[in-house]
């Protein structure tokens, strides 16, 4: 299998692209759990204030892996 250099420039700004969706998701995760009240017990609310770095890593590992692959794949695409 051979890679493309279009699919491997693809793939560098979709981690570009991955890390930045990262920075953005993670702050909103963050301000979301800091920003509810005590008394807005939600179970969904709940769980992820007790998991948030669970949910920050799981969304780090999507955003790392599946920005590049979809950079790749859309630059080789391209290319030919």
């Amino acid at each position: 299998m051979a890679l493309s250099l279009a699919g491997i420039v693809g793939a560098a700004i979709g981690l570009y692209l991955g890390w930045i969706d990262y920075k953005l998701m993670a702050g909103y995760v963050r301000a979301g759990v800091r920003k509810r009240k005590p008394g807005q017990a939600a179970p969904i609310a709940d769980w992820l204030e007790r998991n948030t770095d669970l949910v920050l890593k799981v969304l780090f590992v999507i955003a790392m892996l599946g920005f590049p692959v979809i950079g790749y794949l859309a630059g080789a695409s391209l290319a030919g």
